[in-house]
């Protein structure tokens, strides 16, 4: 009873099982309505255990029968069914399995009837469930002599036929070589068993070698056996030639085993180191691009044909993969494919061929779907009538699920990059407010407790305080005002709302608007201005370099001592810019803060003025910058000093049309 309740506790997951017999048709479609009506997921397996059975057109059609019902098949390689369908069945934690019987008579039915054993005694707690084509005939003699002469005409080489026969004449002659020199007759039976093994791997197929093993005992006993050069052996010989027989089938047989094996397990290695080396790459991949990029070179190096990669439905310019893709691409916008692509967006799934949607298709279309939505749809060109890689073409399922994985990793790294940025936004405005409210707080109580003293004891003062009271209210005020324009300034840059129009300003003005603007803060330091070309135009808005000059005027103020010299410069870097310097000989910046300077609420220490700035003037002085088609910076100048400066793109009256009035 405990056994059983942990039986049904399990959640149900069935498989079934895909061969190239015609009744599988019956055992897939049974499973999915099976699965169907229980509401349980459904995947197929399938053993590859041959070369050539790709080419089986019934595999290809159960195959994309499967596939059309949305079965995931998953391909094994190996003889040993019953052990790699139980070893599977654990490990997906199975608990149905479908399987398919033939009604076929006798020793047919022996190999059905011995897997069915295996799996109960492997699997004992799963379900197997056997499904009988019960409206299945026996083919007829006709028609059974139809099949062998197909599979004759299928698997017929002359080539592969006359290199079995120049092999078995060689080891004849060789033979007869061996008999001339004295050697035994067992060392010419070893000479044909090799020649056995060597057709095998010649031809790579049993059938060549089998029938190399027929015609030995004819050949030896022609050439080997007395009488010599007829028919008429010893009825003793019959035996020998039977062994004979039966050593070159068994070593035909497991030489064709052997290699058929070994191309198997290089396929297999192949494509294994195929799927290694997407889940390598994508694991790299930072953008979607990236991820798509791989996903794309990687189908295409798999498959050997050409694909695109669409991002919507709408999709004019795709990424294309493959070689001549110019004849895929004018097929891609036919209205049958561009039915199938649009059902895949809409409907998250698989559509094309080998689908029930437009599945007279020269498409599949694959989706890359998240939890939300389909990110992208691959669009692999086939060839309907020849294609038949299914077993590359599940591999390729496998690489899709890789880039689904990797894509929301991607999207889960996005996120949590941009919940970081919001934090770390957060963080920036609540400093930003509570350095606001402590620099707002300084002047503002400064200007209050001034005006406060003039309003009640101006006659007790003399002329010379009243003059210093006013002195220190206007500078309150002043700097107030700055801060405020540059408030407005930094919340217009935020906005993308600050544009500048360009239009011939002298820097001659420029420089004496500044300075009038900073009048009261630069009228006690060693202030110098120098500019060679007092007609010198720039393409700006005069406004704004005004605000600029002011900000790099109060800084440099800001954080120099009062002995400080200030020296404002302008002139030509080249043909086409101007170059403005603001230059003091205080102390210079660590290298550390000259990278940071320019950051937004990024502020030093003052040691000079006692005011810490808010961190936004200079940041704006470079959004200032940047919108006027110019540069900024700032570095220390050897022996002593700081120097910041920033370039304007030169007024050319031959290009006066185009630089006036345009945004940055």
């Amino acid at each position: 009873m405990g056994m059983a309740r942990q039986r049904n506790e399990r959640p149900q997951q069935f498989l079934v099982c895909i061969s190239g017999a015609s009744s599988n048709a019956a055992v897939i479609q049974t499973a999915a309505k099976l699965a169907g009506s229980e509401q349980t997921s459904l995947v197929g397996i399938y053993i590859s255990q041959t070369l050539t059975e790709m080419d089986d057109q019934q595999l290809n059609k159960n195959f994309h029968l499967a596939a059309s019902l949305g079965i995931k098949v998953t391909t094994l390689y190996g003889t040993a069914k019953a052990r790699l369908i139980a070893e599977y069945a654990k490990e997906k934690g199975i608990t149905k399995i479908i399987l398919g019987s033939d009604q076929r008579q006798g020793w047919q039915k022996v190999g059905q009837i011995d897997l069915i054993k295996q799996l109960h005694r492997l699997l004992p707690d799963i379900d197997q469930v056997v499904v009988f084509n019960k409206n299945r005939t026996l083919p007829s003699s006709n028609r059974q002599h139809f099949k062998f002469t197909v599979l004759l005409k299928r698997n017929f080489n002359w080539q592969k036929l006359l290199q079995t026969l120049a092999i078995l004449v060689v080891t004849t002659i060789l033979g007869l070589l061996l008999k001339s020199w004295g050697f035994d007759a067992l060392d010419v039976v070893l000479l044909y068993i090799l020649g056995v093994m060597f057709t095998a791997m010649i031809t790579q197929q049993r059938s060549y070698s089998l029938l190399y093993s027929l015609l030995i005992p004819i050949v030896y006993d022609y050439f080997f056996t007395a009488p010599f050069g007829s028919f008429r052996s010893n009825p003793n010989n019959l035996f020998t030639f039977a062994i004979l027989l039966i050593v070159a089938g068994i070593s035909s047989s497991w030489t064709s085993k052997i290699q058929a094996q070994a191309i198997l397990d290089a396929r297999r290695a192949y494509r294994t180191e195929i799927l290694l080396k997407t889940n390598r790459l994508l694991q790299q991949c930072e953008q979607l691009m990236e991820i798509l990029d791989v996903t794309g070179r990687q189908l295409s190096q798999l498959l050997n044909c050409n694909l695109f990669i669409l991002q919507s439905a709408d999709d004019t310019a795709p990424l294309q993969f493959g070689k001549n893709v110019a004849e895929n691409f004018e097929q891609l916008q036919h209205s049958r494919e561009q039915q199938a692509l649009k059902w895949s967006f809409a409907n998250h799934q698989r559509a094309g061929w080998g689908t029930k949607i437009e599945s007279q298709s020269n498409f599949i279309y694959l989706p890359l779907n998240t939890q939300q939505q389909t990110v992208a749809v691959i669009a692999i060109a086939i060839n309907r009538q020849s294609f038949n890689d299914m077993l590359g073409f599940n591999l390729a399922i496998s690489i899709c699920e890789e880039s689904e994985q990797a894509i929301k990793r991607n999207l889960n790294l996005q996120r949590q990059t941009k919940i970081e940025a919001q934090v770390k936004q957060e963080k920036l405005r609540s400093d930003f407010l509570r350095g606001i409210s402590h620099d707002l707080r300084t002047p503002l109580t400064a200007i209050y407790g001034n005006a406060d003293v003039l309003l009640h004891a101006e006659y007790s003062l003399t002329a010379a305080q009243r003059q210093e009271l006013y002195r220190s209210i206007n500078h309150d005020a002043a700097w107030l005002i700055d801060l405020v324009e540059n408030l407005l300034a930094m919340t217009k840059v935020d906005n993308g709302r600050l544009k500048a129009k360009r239009s011939p300003e002298l820097l001659a003005d420029i420089f004496e608007a500044a300075l009038s603007h900073s009048i009261s803060e630069t009228e006690q330091r060693q202030l110098k201005t120098n500019l060679p070309d007092p007609g010198l135009l720039v393409a700006t808005d005069g406004q704004l370099i005004v605000q600029v000059i002011v900000n790099l005027l109060n800084n440099a103020i800001k954080y120099t001592p009062a002995t400080a010299q200030i020296t404002l410069t302008a002139d030509k870097l080249d043909d086409r810019f101007a170059k403005i310097t603001v230059y003091n000989n205080g102390p210079q910046l660590e290298p550390e803060r000259l990278k940071q300077i320019f950051t937004l609420f990024y502020s030093q220490p003052n040691a000079y003025s006692g005011r810490r700035g808010l961190g936004i003037g200079l940041a704006l002085c470079q959004a200032i910058v940047t919108i006027c088609g110019g540069k900024i910076g700032a570095n220390n100048v050897q022996p002593r000093g700081v120097e910041f400066w920033f370039t304007l793109p030169l007024w050319r009256e031959k290009n006066n049309e185009q630089n006036a009035n345009i945004a940055g």
